[in-house]
């Protein structure tokens, strides 16, 4: 998931040479030939030193055994690190398809373009739930319901598994923020962990119960989840796993206490490890422990064919024309169309012209930074896929409008005065966090532009202030960016424009830069005070870092005549996401709400495409015709966006996460909930995640959970529902029908209520279905809904209240279409 070396294709092609045992481990069991047993019997021929060896990846040590070493890579959206590879929606975007099927094609490739790599194990899918929009992280989770992040989580494990490739489930449990997240201690209660952050885990271990899971990084209850005892009883036990859990990379320093609490794989790969060997054996851990961990290690290489099959030497490039397509497909299905008035959607046919707006050509983003990053290689860009769709007979002009959400150039000396009137600003520093007490130096700072301590006799942990006068040579808009490693704030006449913290100014995997942005209206010749202030002591450790940069010449009017000359406008915005960063505001970054403002007030037919990891704020909602989310979907996002816009494909993507209507709903709006105070934040919300909080709380979203629009519309009918006593499992049918003029794709949703003596949320999602049918056409569809679903945790264990459940079949979370009562007991 982060820094660190994993044996390379090459390494195992030569330990591969030394691997003539093989056989021994296959003939071992060949009367009882199921992973368990086959593991057993290879257990039996190796001494306390060959599973200590195991544990601690060494598997030089253990090739004489004929045990394959492990080969890992990120895959959550496509090999992360890779070139010539397939790079498919992020997964928050392949939870919005709603799509359990297209999922485990999605897995599928990956797996495939895995092994033909030289991969065996592939550290995804991962299945954490968001529970608050701050997370820069989201878009490498699945959503915030646990069944539909379980469910296709679930399909996605099988499909890469499918290939003869083992598969990571990560990351366990409650990882739900950036901030602090190496040391953040979680407090929540037994009943969520086990109803909301566990259940995606309990969903694919049912389904795989051989697969292995990555432990998370913060405590929970005071403890490491890599060390928690608590939590591997509830994966092994409750939930049952019978693969073998692994820390993720910077998960703790003491892993001889996390092998003694449950931990199996003692890092990714061995340049992870930190285990002497020898430190396992002779008593240090029970040896029932070191032989229960190198047991679940072979059962999962048994189960998956990292014995029978050895991955073959890598590949250069291994992205199929298939895999493409299903990129491409993947990316429609999880496009939403949020809201379309007018009909604004498809773009009509009549249309001559039209004007693209925003970061559409190769500054589209594409993915996320971190472990979800894939390079998308060769691929078409939303400009370039409009033109190709519109050809001759539309008028397409680009304006670029906007830099999105990039870092600014740098502020030059000669827009920068001291007081004194030198070029550039007074800077002032100090050997602690908060800029005050003696400076260690003061100067005249040029530029702010830096990425170690300017100054010699700084601390690790310093601070600083800049102050002087800008100089603004144009009227106008001005678009200012902070890129920290740390916590700055930037003041301008005394009013705070551009303020947040960056842990890193990006995360080392993937391209994409993690700046803060503000704006400024400012008057050529009319000079303005500046203040900067910044500390390092929010940085990662070891780390620090300022640039100050502008873009004093705005291009929104550019973009705003190019828009009054079309007949309709599209304007691309953007928010930079990924690992080790968090969203501190709801807004769209830099000046892109001014932007969608001006273009809306001078093209009445404007189309806003929102290519972010989820919910923002949305000030000008009532003046555009149409908003499509389209996440960041790989090298499918042009060609798929091409295609929704004028109508060749429907936009079947359903909302995965809620949209709130302003930064104060939802969970995690206190300091105590998030980022937490003391090191700790408090999850009082309890089970109340995502729809449930607004549902239970009265709160009226923006958009609801499980929203999305067709270019079609839907009726659902009769509602039928039943329950099987002796299967266990509860039955809902209803027909659904297009009601419009063009084929068109639906998600059905069943929602429960359980009874009051549950003290359960207002309802939850038990059931979907996706279906696409031709003008006028119905089906009826039967959809299962096991008891087990219906159930609370309760006393430690799961517990079926009595009562009366009222199933809704519905279009979202808050749009219900039919109920229906049922008594259980």
């Amino acid at each position: 998931m982060n820094r660190r070396t994993f044996l390379t294709a090459a390494t195992f092609t030569a330990l591969a040479v030394t691997m003539a045992p093989v056989a021994d481990g296959r003939a071992a069991a060949a009367s009882d030939p199921t992973p368990g047993s086959r593991a057993d019997a290879l257990l039996a021929r190796m001494t306390a030193a060959d599973k200590e060896s195991l544990v601690r990846c060494d598997f030089a040590a253990v090739a004489h055994l004929g045990i394959p070493a492990l080969t890992m890579v990120d895959g959550s959206a496509g090999l992360r690190g890779e070139r010539g590879v397939t790079a498919f929606p992020v997964p928050v975007a392949q939870a919005a398809t709603f799509d359990e099927e297209l999922a485990g094609r999605i897995g599928r490739a990956i797996g495939t373009e895995a092994r033909a790599k030289g991969y065996n194990n592939v550290l995804g899918p991962t299945v954490d739930l968001a529970r608050t929009w701050h997370s820069g992280r989201q878009a490498e989770g699945m959503g915030e319901d646990p069944l539909l992040a379980g469910r296709l989580g679930a399909a996605l494990t099988l499909g890469i598994q499918d290939r003869d490739v083992a598969a990571t489930v990560k990351h366990f449990a409650a990882y739900t923020q950036e901030t602090n997240r190496l040391v953040t201690d979680t407090e929540v209660s037994d009943r969520a962990l086990h109803e909301i952050y566990e259940a995606p885990f309990r969903r694919v271990v049912a389904a795989t119960p051989t697969t292995s899971v990555m432990m998370a990084y913060p405590r929970i209850g005071g403890t490491f989840a890599a060390q928690n005892p608590a939590l591997f009883t509830d994966l092994k036990k409750t939930i049952g796993l019978q693969g073998y859990t692994v820390p993720d990379f910077w998960a703790g320093d003491d892993q001889v206490a996390a092998a003694r609490a449950g931990m199996d794989l003692a890092g990714l790969g061995p340049a992870g490890v930190k285990i002497p060997a020898g430190a396992l054996t002779g008593g240090t851990i029970p040896g029932e422990r070191l032989n229960d961990a190198a047991r679940r290690i072979l059962i999962t290489m048994f189960a998956h064919g990292l014995f029978d099959d050895p991955v073959p030497a890598p590949a250069d490039d291994v992205s199929t024309p298939g895999h493409q397509d299903l990129a491409h497909e993947a990316a429609v299905a999880s496009t939403v169309l949020l809201t379309n008035r007018s009909g604004a959607l498809p773009l009509p046919r009549s249309l001559k012209s039209l004007a693209v707006i925003g970061p559409a050509g190769g500054d589209t983003l594409t993915g996320v930074a971190g472990s979800a990053y894939v390079d998308p290689g060769t691929w078409t860009t939303p400009l370039e896929a409009i033109r190709a769709r519109a050809g001759t007979s539309v008028t397409v002009t680009h304006a670029q409008g906007t830099q999105g959400d990039l870092p600014l150039t740098t502020i030059p000396a000669t827009a920068l005065r001291t007081a004194g009137g030198a070029a550039g600003l007074t800077g002032t520093y100090y050997a602690n966090a908060d800029a005050d007490g003696t400076p260690v130096a003061t100067r005249t700072d040029p530029t702010v532009d830096f990425t170690a301590a300017p100054v010699a006799g700084l601390p690790a942990v310093w601070s600083a202030t800049w102050t002087g006068r800008l100089v603004p040579t144009t009227t106008g808009l001005h678009r200012f960016s902070l890129l920290p490693a740390g916590t700055a704030t930037l003041k301008i006449d005394g009013k705070t424009v551009v303020s947040g913290t960056r842990h890193s100014r990006r995360f080392f995997l993937g391209p994409y830069a993690y700046p803060l942005h503000g704006t400024a209206e400012l008057t050529a010749g009319r000079a303005v005070t500046v203040e900067l202030r910044y500390t390092s002591a929010t940085a990662d450790p070891g780390t620090c870092g300022l640039t100050l940069g502008w873009q004093p010449d705005s291009l929104i009017p550019a973009a705003v005549a190019a828009a009054r000359r079309a007949e309709a406008a599209v304007v691309f915005v953007n928010r930079v996401a990924g690992e080790d960063m968090d969203h501190g505001h709801l807004g769209l970054p830099g000046d892109q709400d001014q932007l969608v403002t001006a273009v809306a007030a001078a093209n009445p037919r404007t189309v806003v495409v929102l290519n972010t990891d989820g919910p923002v704020a949305m000030p000008w909602l009532p003046d555009v015709e149409a908003v499509v989310q389209a996440w960041y979907g790989g090298r499918g996002t042009g060609t798929a966006l091409a295609a929704v816009l004028f109508g060749d494909s429907d936009p079947s993507g359903r909302l995965p996460v809620t949209f709130p209507a302003d930064a104060t709903q939802g969970p995690g709006t206190t300091p105590g909930t998030y980022p937490g105070t003391d090191g700790t934040v408090s999850y009082d919300e309890g089970i109340a995640v995502g729809y449930r909080f607004y549902d239970s709380r009265g709160q009226q979203p923006l958009f609801p959970f499980g929203h999305g629009l067709s270019h079609t519309t839907f009726a659902h009918g009769s509602l039928d529902v039943t329950h099987d006593r002796t299967a266990r499992q509860v039955t809902v049918s209803v027909t659904v029908t297009n009601t419009g003029p063009r084929e068109g794709t639906d998600v059905v949703q069943v929602y429960a209520a359980l009874p009051d003596a549950a003290a359960a949320e207002p309802r939850r999602l038990v059931a979907f279905r996706k279906v696409t049918l031709a003008p006028a056409a119905s089906r009826r569809l039967t959809l299962t809904v096991p008891v087990q679903d219906l159930t609370v945790w309760k006393a430690g264990a799961w517990t079926l209240v009595p009562g009366t459940y009222t199933f809704a079949t519905a279009r979202s979370s808050r749009d219900l279409t039919a109920r229906r009562a049922l008594s259980l007991a």
